[in-house]
């Protein structure tokens, strides 16, 4: 009997098609859904809540793969919990050991756990917007960058050179951390180039490098110009990528991850930047020419067989 496999996404579902051709090459039962589809109903005949996506009962699938949680972090909640009751296997095994708000959803709880695992970071200092303006440059001195701890990537993150861009920044964002956003410092780490290591069951089954968004402000230009930066594949994975990718992985208790490390341009020192749950790999499935999609349903069928 084929053991059945659900992919759940907090987005659209259109976003899971990629899965459907290599599910089929592979002859795995999956299906795929959005926490949309997600209902239950509790009455007072039944004082259990059977949660169904699609009107299948979440006990009859074996395995469960978030996908991405999005907003919809009561819904991952539900299933989390109603997962680890019934024995069904879970992934990212984060949301086994975090039933509510995983580390996948908080940055700051993302570094502390690559902290505790002795994984390299930039210097950081979490605190009010007042009390970085106040205390970051005792820990590392301008410029350094400000993020906010909801995981947004590149698009949160701002850096500041002077003490009027910090003042001006702190004044932008202290409307959002009235919201209850928070936020931290950290070191500007001179490197001209990111790598995004993919780790999917304990490997690294690509990686590729690009330019960081800050370059310009250490890179010397050439003529009156900076010279553009890399933009490759990184085939076979480079040892010391591959290592600290799956370390990182490991240490934040993800199965698939995609590892953000910038490589200090004169140092050469590795530095994990973010270990995110739900990368992007459009790019390492293009440039490297890995079938993702086929590599994650592998790696999850080999877990219920």
């Amino acid at each position: 009997m084929k053991k059945k496999l659900l992919i759940l996404t907090g987005g659209p579902k259109k976003k899971l098609d990629a899965f459907v051709e290599p599910a089929k090459d592979l002859g795995l039962a999956v299906t795929l859904a959005s926490f949309a589809d997600l209902t239950f109903l509790l009455s007072k005949q039944s004082p259990k809540i059977v949660l169904k996506v699609k009107d299948q009962s979440l006990a009859e699938f074996d395995l469960i793969y978030i996908r991405m949680v999005g907003k919809r972090l009561e819904d991952a909640t539900l299933v989390v919990n109603f997962a680890v009751e019934k024995g069904i296997t879970i992934i990212d095994r984060v949301y086994e050991k975090a039933l509510f708000v995983p580390s996948t959803i908080s940055k700051a709880a993302e570094m502390t756990k690559l902290i505790a695992a002795g994984i390299p970071l930039p210097d950081t200092y979490f605190g009010s917007l007042y009390m970085i303006g106040d205390k970051a440059l005792a820990h590392f001195p301008f410029p350094f960058v400000i993020k906010s701890t909801s995981g947004k990537k590149a698009r949160d993150a701002w850096l500041v050179k002077d003490t009027h861009e910090l003042n001006s920044a702190i004044e932008e964002l202290r409307v959002r951390e009235k919201q209850g956003v928070r936020f931290f410092a950290q070191e500007l780490i001179k490197a001209s180039q990111r790598i995004r290591v993919l780790v999917v069951g304990g490997r690294a089954i690509g990686a590729l490098t690009r330019p960081t968004k800050w370059r310009k402000h250490f890179v010397s230009p050439v003529g009156e110009e900076i010279p553009d930066g890399l933009k490759e594949a990184l085939i076979p994975v480079p040892e010391k990528y591959s290592k600290l990718g799956v370390n990182s992985a490991n240490a934040v208790d993800l199965d698939i991850a995609g590892v953000d490390i910038l490589e200090e341009d004169g140092t050469k020192n590795l530095y994990v930047i973010e270990a995110n749950a739900a990368p992007s790999w459009n790019l390492i499935k293009k440039d490297c020419g890995v079938d993702v999609e086929k590599e994650i349903l592998e790696y999850l069928a080999s877990l219920v067989r």
